[in-house]
């Protein structure tokens, strides 16, 4: 007998089994020696990779059915970046920029709530532009990856070349672009957009559309963890820490809303990998080289 709901239940024990692994390690001496000669933490990043991979070879489930795929690579790439743009115009350029000017934080109501406002105008526009391009789009003639992929690199490296110039270049700068980029980015694609997504959308398919992009329970489940997730940030029970910030897990819904419809209707994780990474990596190299945050 087929129980229904059981693809719920697989994601919600893969998230419960991973936070706590993550509590685990956070309180032992590598974990600390990682965070403070990186800033972050590379081993939960990796883990963040391989635990959903692992689950794929381990059950034979198809890749391609999970956003793991280079098929179309040339326009989701092209799609990634101007996501990425538009993001970080928005969100980063306009939400944070705010929140820096005025003293507000992100885990605070009011910066919470005007970054959920950013997100939503960046789910809007993203959508409506990738309605019009679906129109003009040519598979026989796609976009040229070269000039997206110097664009990429370019500004991947900016904080680089600016801390070289300001002579305010550290390794834990270094190290941010490259976790934000590789591990927040993509790690968590792979595993909310990837795995989470598209497991419950193989059990429930996708009955819903919005701004033409067919979507179900997926969606919205990968995005409450998502933001359950960024709540969860700064609780650490195991070194006696039961904080819970809400109001960062107000903003990262809508992102990842924005995140899992886009990878509905590319049937990839390429675009939400780079507008995940790319924004992230850039704004807090800076933030941390600016004293931004």
């Amino acid at each position: 007998m087929n129980m229904k709901g059981k693809s719920i239940i697989e994601v919600l024990l893969v998230f419960m089994v991973f936070r706590l692994v993550s509590w685990a390690f956070r309180i032992t001496d590598f974990a600390e020696k990682e965070q403070d000669i990186l800033g972050w933490s590379y081993v939960a990043g990796v883990l963040l990779v391989l635990a959903p991979i692992g689950i794929l070879l381990v059950t034979r489930r198809r890749f391609e059915s999970y956003g793991f795929t280079l098929a179309n690579w040339r326009r989701n790439l092209d799609i990634g970046l101007t996501y990425a743009l538009v993001a970080g115009v928005i969100v980063n350029g306009v939400g944070f920029m705010s929140l820096w000017i005025f003293g507000m934080s992100y885990t605070g109501m009011t910066g919470a709530l005007i970054l959920a406002c950013c997100e939503i105008v960046v789910l809007f526009l993203i959508l409506s532009i990738l309605r019009r391009r679906e129109r003009r789009y040519d598979p026989e003639n796609p976009p040229n990856p070269v000039p997206n992929f110097l664009v990429l690199i370019v500004l991947l490296l900016l904080p680089v070349l600016v801390g070289v110039y300001v002579h305010r270049l550290t390794l834990i700068v270094v190290s941010t672009v490259v976790w934000q980029f590789f591990f927040s980015g993509f790690g968590e694609e792979i595993m909310y957009r990837g795995y989470y997504q598209s497991r419950i959308n193989e059990e429930f398919g996708r009955p819903f559309s919005f701004l033409g992009v067919n979507f179900g329970y997926g969606v919205i489940i990968s995005s409450l963890l998502f933001a359950l997730a960024h709540v969860l940030n700064p609780f650490s029970p195991l070194e006696g820490n039961y904080e819970l910030a809400w109001w960062w897990g107000l903003f990262t819904f809508f992102g990842g809303l924005t995140f899992g419809l886009v990878r509905e209707k590319t049937g990839s994780i390429i675009p939400c990998g780079i507008a995940h990474g790319l924004p992230d990596a850039v704004g807090e190299a800076f933030a941390l080289m600016f004293h931004l945050s």
